[in-house]
Formats: C-alpha cells, sequence, structure tokens
C-alpha cells in the first residue's frame, strides 16, 4: 500500500486538533483531527491516534486511526468490529430520558437535544451508526416508552407568616404507601416546608386538599405536625402551593387560598407549645402500624391544646390515648389493650417520671374527691354476675389510696360477696384471673359462707396499714384507663348531658379538667417513648 506523506514535525496548532480528537459527542470532529494529525509525525500525534484506535467505540474511527499509524510504519492491530447492539443499556437510557420529562409533551428535536447532553458518546455512536435512520430509530422507541410508568414530579411549599423563626435546615426522608421502591422528601427551614415527591400518575389537585386519603395530603398533614411541634408556638399558614417540576423549572398549578377555598388554621394562638422533642416523633415519616398511631396521636393531643372546653379537650385526649393502646393490642379487644397499656406502664415506670411525680402529689382526698368511685363501680360492676371481675380489679392494685377508697365503697358489693358461692359458673370466673383464683381454690370448701367477702376486705386494709412502696403509678393507670374509660362512655353516649349545656363552671368540668391534666401528661410521655413501645403478637 501506498504511503501518504506526512511531515516529521509537531504542528503549532496541534492542540486545537487533539481537542477535536477528544470530542465525545461527533464522530466526524475525531474523523478530522485524524485526518489532520496523520500528516504529523510526532510523539503528541502518535498518542492521540493509539488512544482512538483503542478506545473508540465507532469502527470507523479506529480504523481510520489505524491505517495513520500504519502509514508512520507503527505495527499496529485492529481488532474486528464487534456485532450486537454498541452500548447494551440503550434502551434504559433512552426510557430514563423519557421519564425526564415528567410526562410533560416534547418533540424529537427536544428529546435529542437532551439525549446529546446527558448522554453525548452514546448519541454519536448511535448517530453513526444508524446514520439517516437514526431519527425513526428513536421515534419507534419513544413510542414503546408511552406504555411505560413515568414519574411525576412536584413539591409542595407551605409559607407560615411570620418573620422571627430560625431554622437552619432539616431534611427528612418521608415513605408513602404504595410505593417500595422511592420516597418523598421534606425540607424544613425557617418559615417554610418543602415536600418533594413523585408519583406515576398525575395527582388529582382537589384530592390534596379534600381527601386526607391521598398521599400528598397525608404528607402535608405530616410536615405540618412536625413543623408546630419543632417551633413550639401557633404560626398561621400563609399559603400552599403546589408545582410541577419540569425539566429546568418549576410550574405552580395549585395555591391556596383561593377566592372559593380558603386555608383553615389547624392551631390558633392558645397553642403555646407541647413537651416532646421532634426527635421522638421522626418516626411519623415512615409507613406502618406504629407511625400511623404516633401519628394520630398527636393530632388529637395538638387539637387539645386550643380548645376551650375540657369536655372536648378530655374527647380529644381520650382518642389520642385510644390510637396509643390499640397499637399496643395489635387488634385485641379493648380489654385485652388496657391491660396491655397497664402493664407496660408499671413495668417500665423509668419512662414515666413526669407522671409519676403528678401521682405522688395526690392526696387520698384529693382522689376521692375527683373520682366518682361509687358511680364507677356501680356501672361497671352492676350486677351480681359481675361480682368476680370486680374482685380481680380490687386485686389488681396495691396502692393505699386507691385501696382506701376502694374499701370505703365494699359495704355497696357486701351482698353479692358473701353470696359469691351462688354465683352461677363461679369457679370458672375465678380461673379466668391467675392473680385470684386461688382465693376461690382455697376456701370454697370453707364452712364460713362469708369468706371470699372477708379475705377482700381483709386485702384492702392490709393495703391501707400497711402501705406497699412505689405503688404511685398505679393512681395513674387507675385514672388513665379504668376511670377516663368509665367518662368516657357516659360522655360519648350521650349518659350525660353535653357538658358545655350550663350556665356555671360545675363540678364535673373541674372534675375532667384534674383528670385531663393527668392523661396529658401520661399521653406525651407515651409518645416520646415510643421507641420502648410493645405490642402484642
Amino acid at each position: 500500500m501506498a504511503k501518504n506523506e506526512y511531515h516529521n514535525e509537531k504542528p503549532s496548532n496541534i492542540e486545537e486538533y487533539i481537542a477535536f480528537a477528544n470530542d465525545i459527542s461527533d464522530y466526524r470532529n475525531r474523523l478530522n483531527a485524524i485526518d489532520f494529525l496523520s500528516k504529523y509525525k510526532c510523539y503528541e500525534s502518535k498518542k492521540e491516534l493509539f488512544r482512538l484506535m483503542k478506545t473508540d467505540k465507532i469502527f470507523d474511527v479506529k480504523e481510520q486511526a489505524f491505517k495513520a499509524l500504519q502509514n508512520f510504519g507503527e505495527e499496529v492491530k485492529l481488532t474486528r468490529k464487534k456485532k450486537g447492539k454498541p452500548v447494551k443499556t440503550i434502551n434504559d437510557k433512552l426510557l430514563i430520558l423519557h421519564n425526564s420529562f415528567n410526562g410533560d409533551p416534547y418533540s424529537l428535536t427536544d428529546f435529542k437535544i437532551k439525549f446529546k447532553d446527558l448522554y453525548p458518546y452514546v448519541y454519536d455512536i448511535y448517530n453513526y451508526e444508524k446514520k439517516s435512520k437514526f431519527d425513526g430509530f428513536l421515534t419507534s422507541s419513544i413510542q414503546t416508552f408511552a406504555q411505560k410508568k413515568i414519574k411525576h414530579n412536584y413539591s409542595v411549599n407551605i409559607d407560615f407568616d411570620t418573620s422571627d423563626i430560625s431554622i437552619p435546615k432539616e431534611e427528612f426522608e418521608m415513605e408513602y404507601k404504595a410505593s417500595s421502591d422511592t420516597t418523598d422528601s421534606l425540607a424544613v427551614e425557617n418559615d417554610r416546608l418543602t415536600i418533594k415527591c413523585s408519583r406515576t400518575a398525575k395527582i388529582n389537585l382537589i384530592n390534596i386538599v379534600f381527601s386526607e386519603s391521598n398521599s400528598i395530603h397525608n404528607q402535608i398533614i405530616k410536615s405540618l405536625i412536625y413543623y408546630y411541634i419543632r417551633v413550639n408556638r401557633f404560626i398561621p399558614i400563609k399559603n400552599i402551593t403546589i408545582n410541577r417540576i419540569q425539566q429546568t423549572s418549576e410550574e405552580t398549578i395549585f395555591s391556596l387560598p383561593t377566592t372559593k377555598i380558603s386555608i383553615e388554621q389547624i392551631l390558633n394562638d392558645k397553642f403555646t407549645g407541647i413537651d416532646i422533642s421532634t426527635a421522638s416523633i421522626i418516626n411519623i415519616f415512615s409507613v406502618n402500624d406504629k407511625s400511623r398511631a404516633i401519628q394520630y396521636a398527636l393530632t388529637y393531643l395538638l387539637k387539645s391544646k386550643i380548645t376551650n372546653e375540657e369536655s372536648e379537650r378530655f374527647e380529644k385526649l381520650w382518642k389520642a390515648f385510644n390510637s396509643i393502646y390499640y397499637y399496643f393490642g395489635n387488634g385485641a379487644n379493648e380489654n385485652e389493650c388496657h391491660r396491655l397499656m397497664r402493664s407496660f406502664i408499671l413495668t417500665n415506670s423509668t419512662l414515666f417520671s413526669k407522671s409519676l411525680h403528678k401521682a405522688k402529689s395526690i392526696t387520698a382526698k384529693e382522689l376521692q374527691e375527683k373520682v366518682r368511685f361509687y358511680e364507677l363501680l356501680s356501672n361497671d360492676y352492676d350486677t351480681k354476675e359481675k361480682i368476680v371481675s370486680f374482685i380481680g380489679f380490687v386485686f389488681r392494685y396495691q396502692d393505699k389510696f386507691i385501696c382506701k377508697n376502694l374499701l370505703d365503697n365494699i359495704s355497696y358489693f357486701e351482698a353479692d360477696l358473701k353470696d359469691i358461692f351462688n354465683v352461677d359458673k363461679v369457679e370458672s370466673k375465678f380461673n379466668k384471673f391467675d392473680y385470684i383464683k386461688d382465693i376461690y381454690l382455697n376456701n370454697k370448701s370453707s364452712s364460713d359462707s362469708e369468706i371470699i367477702f372477708k379475705k377482700v376486705k381483709e386485702y384492702l386494709e392490709d393495703k391501707v396499714k400497711k402501705p406497699v412502696t412505689n405503688t404511685e403509678l398505679e393512681i395513674i393507670v387507675f385514672i388513665c384507663i379504668k376511670y377516663c374509660y368509665y367518662l368516657r362512655n357516659k360522655i360519648f353516649h350521650a349518659e350525660k348531658q353535653d357538658l358545655t349545656f350550663r350556665f356555671a363552671k360545675n363540678n364535673m368540668i373541674f372534675e375532667l379538667e384534674w383528670v385531663n391534666d393527668i392523661l396529658e401528661t401520661l399521653i406525651i410521655e407515651l409518645i416520646s417513648v415510643n421507641s420502648s413501645w410493645t405490642r402484642r403478637s
């Protein structure tokens, strides 16, 4: 083969052509560079020609570099052109490009521009390989991708009407139902919350506002819970904007308030904070039973802080408590949920220091005045058939103040206790309670028909005369589980008149105020220690 002429020198403008040789976006520039470099045999030319021959993905470029080196007298070998797809992941890359438009319409030119920007080398290879069929190749690929899921990307900005809040930027991942591979995100900074989310379908804007089951609606609620606990005071929401994230910008597609839809403030100026650390509520950004229990409890707890009526406050606090103890029960009936909650609190007394402090400040007289013991007991154990359950209730407590009040009311159950051996299936009823069944077994053959009454009375008298130490937390458990459940039934089921229908603050309101303070303290501590929660398997 006849040799082409070349110069044994380095050209002054070689850097310009070396740059062309490194242009991965256009094989034509590399071929032009080879044509120029092949005319100058020098170290720089040979270095670039060797590189192109060995590494370039386009065969024409490799071949021209090979021929130039051969012409220089170099001993070189050209590998054969590979068969199959030049780039094995081409379909994945084209799909990524398609999805990057977030469902927005685009032209073939738009697609090609983005293709060249993101994957210049791949674009160059297929532009060379397909030549005049390149546009047709891209068009047919796009048509197949239209059937695949795409991501619609949105951001939600919640701005608050304040200028005196300083919060360094905090970022959290937010799970959402029906997604296993992606998460939303929340950014908290000063007076703004920003939620970013992706969905496989375009969102229904009305559902975000009006449907509590909508996943983005729920993310907004979680974000507001976190923010109000983070700032620990009320700040009005100024506006909420929903934006579609496009290729290079964001387009606002919905904004509140509108002329027809106002922003309903979740809290008001009565909210002055709550003693819960944000670190203990991060779990609400997950999607599981515990996160749901915490979220629901917090919504009721926060709303309880702004009501003017103690009966309404009690209703919200009870629902917060209800959300938590149902998590403990994991589908069990309410009695079992209460038992598990009671056991958790008493077993982990060190987690409830504030509740314990409240319990230690309660006197026997105060307990008697604030708790309607007779009404409670006569309501829960109103028939002779429930007398064994009453005994089970009595022996559940050791605290001297509770036992003193039970002892003061024992006379109301005296007749049934003395006649207990005539209760239908009495032994099986005792056997339901492991801790009292021996009372029956050890005394069922006694000639004294009043023996069970005497045993119950002796137990209470002993606890009053010889107090068991460190039992104060039982008072909290008794008030928040046993007594509050009784109040809940009376108030919620209209067994008492509407407590707001009054001309003066009556005794029930004073009692509820006392109960609410105790219940709120316990709920706050329960939420704060949710990492230690247990659950029925």
